[in-house]
């Protein structure tokens, strides 16, 4: 019986029986040993907050008054508390079970036992949370005092429990237990004892050591016995059991049988046990049944499941009605039920809803339908819960809930009890339409789905467009403070899809949009960032589709070399340029070759290539480039002579030669070993070769003795006179000395004058009489200093001869003589000489020092007081170009104002009051009286300033006429007024100008304007915008007289005047042509757009009139100059301009013409003209080759002559493909883009034609080597055509392409299947030959495959589009057999060294690497293969993916292995796992392995898409609905098999909803959801 504690004293009775039914006397200490006792079923919760209006729960066990002593007992309840949810202070269930009468502060008390002797405790988890809640409040109680000291005071005395509740214990376990007791439950079940798990069990369903108190057992009666000797269990042993066996075993043990007799004994027992252990009972599994219940009952059976101590075997006898949906995701957050059993209440209800579903169908798809049809219709039930709950971001508690819906749905995920595709789809939509704000929470849960949702590229790769779309997003907002923390996380995420999931990123149609951001989120400093980085960009680029010619016109490396060449003229850095070449081109011999092509070629203009070659081969020379075999080479093999000036060449190497870069002995022996060679010429017979000519080229003034010896020599056995070349020097040098007595020494000769065109003659010449002219300059001196006795005169002669010489070398050496005279006319002649030729002497490098001694000379003279204006004017002219010198500029402007301000503020001397009056431009003593005036210091008023310049502009109109003085010392005067009053002047000279334009009768304005602009008082581009100005207000004034007589002196100004000597006036008229010609050249066009119509029959006579005879062919080489100088914006000008400009195209024609070597005058047929410009294009002349064709389409362009040009352009292009040139390109692009369309479609025709392998294979015979090649090198060249013309491919493509490719991989994979059955066949006896054929076969594999990929990829959209003759099923099909082909060959085996190229290389990113990792260069081709197959199936629908999963796996050849490769997994999945028999599937699919040694292709038409259907209602009855949702390989139940005889039959179905734990009230044998009898599955035993 149980003592009422209420009785008013303790009862000292039986103490509490142990566990391992021991005597009374029971340890209590053993209760901190025992193990966690849980009801079975009952899985580790982890604690959550309780929900605010959850009851407490009730102690029924204590008697609390007398009013319940009337009262029957009440049942005994079972609180199933674990030790630690005892011990755990936020445990939501009491932690003891009755009043507790310990005091744990006193050690010396009465023993603990004594506390729980009130009544009897009803579970093992009451002791031991009694005990170990005494235990650790004494620990804390020790904790709290101080050490080696007893308490300060001892705690009060317990008292009666009459008389109220237990005094407070110490310690914090003690107030959360008295806390806990407050909240709890009311238990709703009665108590029912259960045998505990860990307990022994023996035979049947008895259980060793266990015995609950129910008064009668025989351990609870006292005897006299028991109570002396206590209670034990006496078993009965039989007599034979007393002794030993051995005596009746050790005779049969000696008996030479008695082993196996043993062994025969021990195996049946085994066998017996076996059999009588082994499950034979059916599955008896059945989902808990659902009960309509009260709203009141339903509340408490939730209540229920949301305590951990009340079993689910208990709770499974009933499962709420009506729970279902978003619904019972509510109420398990509500009532905050553990994930674990609420995953259990999911499966609950779900497999009730399925097995519901089956029996509303009648037949099995219908079933399949409703079943697929109810997961999705859960899964979005899922998803609406998992938004409410995203959607009350901010709200009490949000942190909690949203923990733990994120926390279910994704046990629910895991478990797969979701429709994997619709709820993914659904995360990756919400995720790209939330808002900034709500990102972090997506990304948050996007860790906990990271793995699964990039385990197929389906999914990874919209999850990387969306990540990018966010960072985007984000960056573009730029707020850095608030939003940098979301871009780092994005940041973070995309670098470890770069480095883990790199195919991921894989993105045929984002990828140049999204290519700067992925940078962004690399650290390119790691240099396995960078070469990762690298990768992905090279296998990105691989798969892209040029949607823009200029993506097809891709610039190649000879290009960027003359670009190169072409940018030394504006930077002038000729050592970074000479680095920049050799790395752009690694061929020295054609980067040499370029070279002296761009100095001599006729489309590039002026004198400073030659001195820029020069000095880029010294560098070269010194980098270690042999550049005298190059260049011998070049001069041996050049052929286009037309188009290039060989004197530049010649010039280039002069040079060389004079700073002894050129080796000349070296030369002569190759000339001598190669022989003098001579080459026949239309009009002179026989000339010398180019190699050769050289030899009559080359300066002999450096050069020793032996070598001129074998020089001249050599010239004799070419047939050159030897004497013409002394007898040539030596007039010219008579004929100079002539002209510069004062220089040279004149020797009496008949020696008749000679012409200094540089083209008639040789540089050997040219040379040697420069250098002598310099030699003379140096020595001629004034007798006392060393200041050069150089007149103006004799500098200009000098200069004029080395300008038509070309030297501008030697010329460098004059001018830096000539600058040590004290002459302002030569200083300033110096000056503009090296303004003129700043390009050519700054390649040579003395600009700067010619300047500086310049400067210095200047400086000289103002110390003297010896200073001009002239020399002024043109140093600062000088120092504006050059960068470095803007301070010296700086203080000559000082200068230049000083003198000016000081002239103006002169007073005026008295006796000019009367000079307006006497002064006349025709009286002999005017220019002495002028001079003198300018010369006295004095000012000048306005009147006799104006009275000069009215006789100066006089003598100018008249031009000179019976005045003393000429134009141009007029102008001289004019420029020297200008101190006095400049503004004066030049309103002067405006109002001059105007009266000549409005004049009917005014000369001709070249003349007058050449010497003003010479003397700086007018500019060209001035003069132009006034006239500008001037013919807008004509058109209603009428301000100009005969506006087309002004049009072509504007027009006569521009061109090259015909003088030879050049005084200092005319040489700056010069420079300021060239000025304008070189700053404006959209103005120059203008002028001689307008000026050319003049040019007509109706207008010749009356306009012409005393103008230049040849201003219409001045005017097509001015336009030629200006093609040649600024290419690129006068090519552009000249394109607007040739609709509705019949004139001007003509003249521009010609200017073409002459640029490309024709006849302008021959009247050819366009088709004829259009074939010989195709085909003399080059890297020079292919912008004047475009320009010319546009010439002659835009003229005479009929559809025979296009039809024509469209024959003659593939024939270029085919030639120079062949080439490795690409100059076609440019010339297609002009055309439209039908005829760049037609050029494709004959490329495409072309390369279907060539045969894959032109012999057929046996079983010991391979493809030829030289026929394999040659069909490969033709491909090569279409393949090329056509890539270079992928923009004219129409965006929705063409249908006519696919079912081509489709067939060549068909043959292709059948090839292969071929090669491997012939590669075992004759493995055992190879021969050399067979080696070398599967060599070449493989070569040929390698190249028709990556071909045919390329092709794949410019014709990708033709694929997605369904034929217009044909259906959707053919359209599948011909996307089903594809796929199967590239994936059949690109994971093939075999073979290795062509698909393999690099083995350490793979298409997953390793995940950890060494730290000596190096990746492999380049990519592999079968990862380009694979990258084209997911561009594929990016596109494709899911049914022909579906399919071809289904034909690999069935039907691929037998030396492909597909289960396990992770690539064809990635590429493919999510798919079945599952294996259909041959014989479910159409018969209609043929096998490429099929048929033994004769092979099948793979399907070329017989792949149906009519069997889908039926096939998937196979698959679908077969293995459930449920078999594709797997994420997780790694579950066993994914991996289960149906096997018989050795062959797995196919995959055995489980059904996740029903792998349901404590399903049945009652635990049976076989209530799993799998049966254990597939299993053999045995019973263990004790």
């Amino acid at each position: 019986m149980i003592p009422n504690s209420s009785a008013g004293g303790q009862s000292w009775g039986h103490p509490l029986r142990n566990v391992d039914n021991d005597t009374a006397r029971g340890d209590t200490s053993q209760a901190f040993n025992r193990p966690d006792i849980r009801s079975e079923g009952q899985q580790y919760t982890p604690a959550l907050p309780r929900h605010p209006g959850q009851p407490a729960v009730i102690d029924l066990t204590s008697s609390a008054n007398d009013a319940q002593e009337g009262q029957p007992p009440a049942k005994r309840l079972k609180l199933d508390i674990t030790a630690e949810s005892s011990a755990n202070p936020a445990s939501p269930t009491p932690a003891t079970t009755g009043d507790s009468r310990v005091t744990p502060g006193i050690a010396n008390s009465k023993p603990s036992a004594l506390s729980w002797r009130g009544r009897p405790v009803w579970s093992f988890q009451a002791m031991i949370s009694e005990v170990m809640s005494g235990a650790e409040a004494t620990e804390e109680d020790a904790i709290l005092a101080p050490q080696g000291k007893r308490p300060a005071s001892p705690p009060p005395f317990p008292q009666p429990s009459w008389k109220g509740a237990p005094p407070e214990q110490f310690g914090s376990n003690a107030t959360k237990a008295s806390e806990s007791d407050s909240s709890k439950k009311v238990q709703t079940t009665p108590f029912r004892v259960e045998v505990p798990s860990i307990a022994p069990a023996l035979k049947g369903d008895k259980v060793a050591d266990f015995a609950p108190w129910i008064g009668n057992h025989p351990e609870d009666i006292l005897s006299e016995q028991t109570v002396k000797q206590g209670h034990y269990d006496r078993t009965q042993v039989s007599q034979n059991e007393s002794n030993t066996a051995r005596p009746s075993l050790y005779a049969q043990l000696k008996h030479r049988s008695g082993l196996q007799m043993l062994s025969s004994v021990f195996m049946a027992a085994l066998e017996k046990r076996q059999n009588h252990n082994t499950i034979n009972v059916p599955s008896n599994f059945k989902p808990p049944p659902r009960v309509t219940l009260t709203d009141n009952k339903r509340e408490a059976w939730l209540r229920d499941l949301a305590n951990p101590s009340v079993p689910l075997r208990r709770l499974s006898r009933t499962i709420p009605h009506g729970i279902r949906g978003k619904n019972l995701l509510d109420q398990c957050l509500s009532k905050w039920i553990p994930v674990n059993r609420a995953v259990w209440l999911v499966k609950c209800v779900g497999a009730n809803e399925i097995r519901a579903c089956k029996r509303k169908g009648t037949g099995g798809t219908l079933v399949v339908g409703s079943e697929v049809k109810w997961v999705r219709d859960w899964t979005s039930g899922v998803q609406q819960f998992l938004e409410g709950v995203i959607g009350a971001c901010g709200s009490a508690d949000w942190k909690s809930k949203m923990t733990y819906a994120t926390s279910l749905t994704a046990r629910l995920f895991f478990e797969r009890l979701l429709d994997h595709d619709q709820y993914f789809a659904w995360f990756l939509t919400s995720l790209e339409g939330a808002s900034l704000n709500m990102v972090p929470v997506w990304l948050l849960m996007l860790g906990i789905y990271w793995d699964s949702m990039l385990r197929y590229r389906k999914r990874g790769r919209r999850l990387a467009e969306v990540l990018l779309g966010k960072l985007h997003q984000t960056t573009e907002l730029q707020r850095p403070t608030l939003l940098q923390p979301l871009a780092e996380r994005l940041s973070c995420c995309i670098r470890k899809l770069v480095l883990e999931h790199t195919s991921s990123l894989i993105l045929p149609n984002s990828w140049e949009t999204h290519r700067d951001l992925i940078l962004s989120c690399l650290n390119m400093k790691e240099t396995a960032d960078k070469t990762i980085f690298d990768s992905l960009a090279e296998r990105n680029s691989r798969i892209q589709l040029p949607s823009s010619r200029s993506d097809s016109t891709r610039q190649s490396a000879h290009q960027r070399v003359i670009q190169l060449f072409d940018s030394i003229q504006s930077s002038q850095d000729i050592a970074s340029t000479s680095v920049a070449c050799l790395n752009a081109l690694e061929d020295r011999q054609t980067l040499v070759i370029k070279l002296l092509e761009w100095s001599a070629t006729s489309f590039r203009s002026g004198l400073h290539r030659v001195y820029t070659a020069a000095r880029l081969l010294r560098k070269w020379k010194i980098s270690g480039v042999d550049i005298d075999t190059y260049i011998i080479s070049f001069l041996s093999t050049v052929q286009d002579l037309a188009q290039l000036d060989m004197d530049n060449v010649y010039h280039i190497i002069s040079e060389l030669v004079r700073s002894q870069t050129f080796s000349v002995s070296r030369y002569l022996q190759w000339l001598m070993a190669k022989g003098v060679a001579r080459k026949s010429s239309g009009t002179s017979g026989e000339v010398l070769a180019a190699d050769a000519r050289l030899l009559t080229q080359l300066p002999m003034s450096r050069s020793p003795e032996h070598v001129r010896n074998l020089r001249l020599t050599l010239l004799a056995r070419a047939g050159v006179s030897v004497d013409e070349e002394s007898s040539t020097i030596k007039c010219l040098k008579s004929s100079i000395s002539q002209r510069l007595p004062n220089i040279f020494e004149v020797e009496a000769s008949n020696s008749k004058h000679i012409n200094f065109s540089k083209h008639d003659l040789t540089w050997a010449v040219k040379s040697e009489v420069s250098m002598w002219i310099r030699q003379g300059v140096v020595k001629h001196l004034k007798d006392t200093t060393r200041i050069s006795a150089l007149t103006p005169g004799e500098f200009y002669c000098v200069r004029e001869i080395l300008e038509r010489f070309g030297d501008c070398s030697i010329l460098a050496d004059v001018l830096k003589q000539a600058i040590e005279c004290d002459d302002n006319i030569i200083l300033a002649s110096v000056s503009d000489t090296v303004n003129y030729h700043f390009d050519a002497l700054s390649m040579i490098g003395a600009t700067s020092d010619l300047f500086r001694g310049l400067v210095g000379s200047y400086a000289r003279l103002k110390r003297s007081g010896n200073l001009s204006l002239d020399f002024v004017f043109s140093l600062i002219e000088l120092g504006l170009r050059l960068p470095d010198e803007s301070g010296t500029v700086y203080l000559l402007r000082q200068d230049l104002a000083r003198i000016e301000s000081k002239s103006a503020l002169a007073a005026p001397s008295p006796l000019s009051d009367h000079i307006p009056t006497t002064f006349n431009e025709v009286d002999a003593s005017f220019q002495e009286r002028l001079e003198q005036l300018l010369s006295c210091g004095n000012g000048l008023d306005e009147s006799t300033m104006g009275a000069i310049i009215s006789s100066l502009t006089k003598i100018l109109t008249d031009g000179g006429g019976a005045a003393k003085v000429s134009a141009k010392d007029a102008c001289r005067y004019l420029a020297y007024l200008r101190p006095f009053n400049p503004k004066y002047l030049d309103g002067m000279l405006v109002r001059y100008v105007y009266g000549l334009l409005k004049s009917s009768s005014r000369p001709t304005m070249s003349q007058v304007l050449s010497p003003l602009i010479g003397v700086g008082c007018v500019t060209i581009h001035s003069f132009v915008l006034l006239v500008n100005k001037l013919s807008a207000s004509a058109q209603t004034t009428g301000a100009i007289a005969n506006p087309d007589s002004l049009r072509l002196d504007i027009l006569e100004l521009l061109l090259p005047q015909e003088e030879s000597s050049a005084d200092m006036v005319t040489y700056r008229f010069r420079l300021a042509q060239q000025e304008f010609l070189v700053k404006y050249p959209e103005e120059t066009l203008n002028i001689i757009s307008d000026a050319i119509p003049l040019f007509d029959a109706d207008f010749h006579d009356a306009n012409l009139g005393s103008r230049r005879p040849d201003l219409p062919a001045c005017t097509v080489v001015l336009l030629r100059t200006l093609l040649a100088q600024n290419s690129s914006l006068v090519l552009k000008y000249c394109m607007q301009k040739l609709d509705g400009h019949s004139s001007f195209t003509t003249v521009l024609g010609k200017a073409v013409d002459i640029l490309l070597g024709l006849d302008p005058e021959d009247e050819m047929e366009p088709s004829s003209q259009a074939e010989r410009v195709i085909l003399m294009n080059n890297d020079f002349s292919l912008p004047y080759c475009q320009l010319k064709l546009k010439l002659l389409f835009n003229a005479k362009a009929g559809n025979e002559v296009k039809n024509h040009i469209v024959d003659v352009m593939f024939k270029a292009a085919v030639t120079d493909s062949r080439s490795k040139r690409s100059h076609w390109v440019g010339l297609v692009s002009l055309m439209d883009q039908e005829a760049a369309r037609q050029i494709r479609e004959r490329a495409e025709g072309c390369f279907f034609s060539v045969a894959m392998f032109d012999e057929s294979m046996d079983d010991t015979s391979l493809p030829s080597g030289a026929s394999s090649l040659s069909s490969i090198e033709s491909a090569k060249l279409y393949l090329n055509i056509i890539e270079k013309l992928a923009y004219s491919i129409p965006q929705a493509g063409v249908q006519s392409i696919p079912p081509l490719l489709v067939e060549r991989l068909d043959l292709l994979l059948q090839k292969l299947i071929i090669m491997q059955i012939n590669s075992n066949s004759v493995a055992a006896s190879s021969s050399g030959s067979t080696i070398v054929s599967k060599i070449n076969f493989e070569r040929a594999l390698a190249f028709w495959f990556s071909a045919l990929l390329r092709l794949i990829v410019l014709h990708r959209a033709a694929f997605n589009v369904p034929p217009a003759s044909g259906s959707k099923v053919d359209s599948l099909r011909e996307q089903t057999r594809l796929l199967v082909s590239i994936l059949c060959i690109s994971l093939a085996r075999l073979p290795e060294n062509i698909l393999r190229l690099f083995p350490a290389a793979d298409y997953f990113p390793h995940t950890i690497q060494s730290h000596n990792f190096r990746p492999c260069p380049g990519i592999l081709l079968q990862t380009h293969a694979l990258d084209v197959a997911a561009s594929l199936i990016d596109s494709f629908p899911d049914e022909a993916r579906h399919q071809c999963v289904r034909f690999l796996r069935e039907r691929c050849p037998p030396f492909l292995k597909f289960q396990n490769d992770r690539r064809f997994l990635y590429l493919l999945g999510p798919m079945t796992d599952t294996t259909i028999p041959s014989s479910q599937l159409s018969a209609s699919i043929s096998s490429p392995a099929a048929g033994g040694s004769t092979p099948t292709p793979i399907p070329s038409g017989t792949l149906s898409g009519g069997h889908s259907s039926q096939a998937t209602q196979q698959m679908a009855a077969l293995t459930g609905p449920f078999s594709g949702l797997s994420e997780n390989t790694k579950l066993v139940a994914d991996r289960l098999r149906i096997q018989n005889g050795g062959r797995i039959n196919g995959p055995y179905p489980v059904r996740p909803w029903e792998l349901l734990e404590d399903a049945a009230p009652i635990l049976g044998v076989n209530d799993t959801a799998v049966s254990l009898k597939l299993f053999d599955a045995r019973r263990v035993r004790a």
